[in-house]
């Protein structure tokens, strides 16, 4: 029997959320968007210039930025409990930067454009303060480790926490049920202590469970082939016309060997366990020297190769689709400050761009992993053995790139196998329950239509991005890189042609004069050597 499958106890547990201090307590959820993008020529060839001015000082701008590249742009939505509100400023900051663009448009899929030879795709540049150095450093060491090229995938991080309220009752609601003995377990904790222990509890359902969500969004199942080097594998894909690569049954390439993973198996595995663990086994993995990374030396002819030679050279470099965060002063490493204050949100890696969407995401999405998030707290979370680990990424490996293959069939945790669409089907029907909650938290019905959605995809998988996407493809006879820059123009058109009040243009306007002026001052100000910061950043 599934853990999912205990019923009784799942209902039982969504039963008793269905109170007033609850209900209003879920409408305080705070979500985040991090969507990146990648900026190419009229061609659809990678830009080769430097981050637009316009766009402000990509150091100091907390709402557009770059990520590992020079051309491959960030844009940071704040958090907010308000969904309209969170689409909206993505919205604007599209808008924004679409108007400001002197030339091409952003590549509105996962899977790159048209690549540069490897050395030649340029590493974003912050600046000459010790913060902007060590940035730019640590995506040098991210090149030498993985590649520049497994870098420009790009994709949505989801940014999701409950209230502090919301905490507050949980924690009340939980000794009102559990057994005397663990509440005085429970009571020996400070409250962060308690969110911390839970979040990490959602975090290890979300790794059994987190299969469903390349499966149901997973928009990558297609790619250039200048993507692929020479020592790249490539037997298993399947050509479709001119540049084009694909698996007929994938969902995500991104979050595929191909993707955003540690590809080696560590010398450290970083444990969700529980919040200790967490703690003690990120910090073994920032600062445990890895032979494979110390050939390549921290510095070479006096120039910094890369921060360090350890296993992670700063906690980002942990590859997990889901990801426990606090947000940092600035020079403060995440491992410090979760020690200090314990866990403020989690990160959700799971979501590909969808060229079918202008924004790359919307709404239904958002409603869906909501949903899926609340179920992950609610059930059940014991420890992840290294057997179960060893199971999750079999799942995970299997749906990414044979997803849409009717007969699939998973390895549940005891073991047993299980039809994909069996296992997605129990789930969604769990929560249509939770997402009815959530509707009357939020007095809406957004939730219930989206798993509605979702559990007709799961009935027929033609429906689900990934399918659209290879039969768009066919039908129209065109390559990879041909569709992306059919729809990332049409992206491009449609911001543009929105209504963009001269208000919001001279906000974003005098937002990135600002910034510039406060990297200058930044860099002006600082006296400390770079090796002297970055000692003591690396000692936390």
């Amino acid at each position: 029997m599934s853990f999912i499958s205990k019923t009784s106890i799942l209902t039982k547990r969504i039963n008793e959320f269905n109170r007033d201090d609850i209900l209003e307590s879920l409408s305080g959820i705070k979500r985040g968007f991090e969507k990146e993008s990648l900026r190419t020529d009229e061609n659809g060839m990678l830009a080769n210039t430097m981050h637009p001015k316009a766009l402000g000082s990509s150091l100091k701008n907390t709402l557009i930025t770059t990520d590992y590249s020079e051309s491959l742009l960030e844009f940071i939505t704040p958090p907010t409990t308000d969904i309209a509100e969170l689409f909206n400023t993505l919205t604007e900051l599209h808008q924004y930067t679409h108007r400001v663009l002197e030339n091409g448009f952003l590549w509105n899929g996962s899977m790159p454009c048209r690549l540069p030879p490897e050395n030649e795709i340029p590493i974003a540049y912050y600046g000459t303060s010790n913060l902007g150095k060590l940035k730019t450093i640590y995506r040098l060491g991210l090149g030498l480790r993985y590649g520049r090229r497994m870098q420009m995938i790009s994709g949505v991080h989801y940014n999701f926490s409950f209230s502090l309220r919301f905490w507050e009752r949980y924690a009340s609601l939980k000794q009102d049920t559990i057994r005397q003995e663990t509440i005085k377990q429970e009571n020996r904790h400070s409250l962060p202590r308690f969110i911390s222990e839970h979040y990490l509890g959602m975090i290890r359902n979300a790794q059994r469970l987190g299969w469903i969500l390349p499966f149901l969004f997973g928009s990558s199942p297609a790619v250039c082939s200048s993507f692929f080097q020479n020592e790249m594998n490539t037997n298993d894909f399947h050509n479709m016309g001119t540049h084009t690569l694909f698996l007929p049954e994938a969902t995500s390439l991104r979050l595929s060997d191909l993707g955003y993973q540690n590809k080696v198996k560590p010398l450290v595995n970083v444990s969700y366990n529980s919040f200790s663990e967490f703690l003690t086994t990120m910090h073994q993995a920032v600062h445990t020297p890895d032979p494979q990374f110390s050939r390549f030396g921290v510095k070479k002819n006096g120039e910094y190769q890369q921060l360090s030679d350890c296993v992670l050279q700063i906690e980002d470099e942990h590859y997990a689709m889901f990801r426990p965060k606090r947000v940092t002063a600035m020079d403060e490493r995440m491992l410090a400050a979760l020690q200090r204050e314990g866990i403020e949100y989690i990160e959700i890696r799971a979501l590909d761009n969808n060229p079918f969407f202008p924004l790359g995401v919307n709404p239904e999405i958002v409603y869906i992993i909501d949903a899926f998030l609340v179920l992950c707290l609610l059930l059940d979370s014991p420890r992840i053995t290294e057997e179960e680990d060893n199971i999750i990424r079999h799942n995970h490996a299997l749906v990414v790139k044979e997803g849409r293959n009717r007969q699939l069939k998973l390895i549940s945790e005891n073991g047993h196998s299980r039809r994909l669409t069996d296992w997605a089907q129990e789930i969604l029907s769990h929560l249509e329950n939770i997402a009815e909650l959530l509707d009357v938290a939020y007095g809406v019905h957004h939730f219930s239509e989206a798993i509605q959605k979702a559990l007709m995809w799961v009935q027929d998988p033609n429906l689900l991005p990934s399918a659209k996407i290879i039969a768009e493809l066919q039908d129209r006879g065109e390559s990879y890189r041909e569709f992306m820059i059919r729809n990332s123009k049409q992206a491009k058109e449609y911001f543009r042609m929105m209504d963009f009040p001269n208000t919001k243009q001279h906000y974003y306007a005098e937002l990135a004069k600002q910034t510039i002026l406060e990297q200058t001052r930044l860099e002006q100000s600082e006296s400390m050597p770079f090796d002297d910061y970055l000692k003591n950043f690396l000692i936390a």
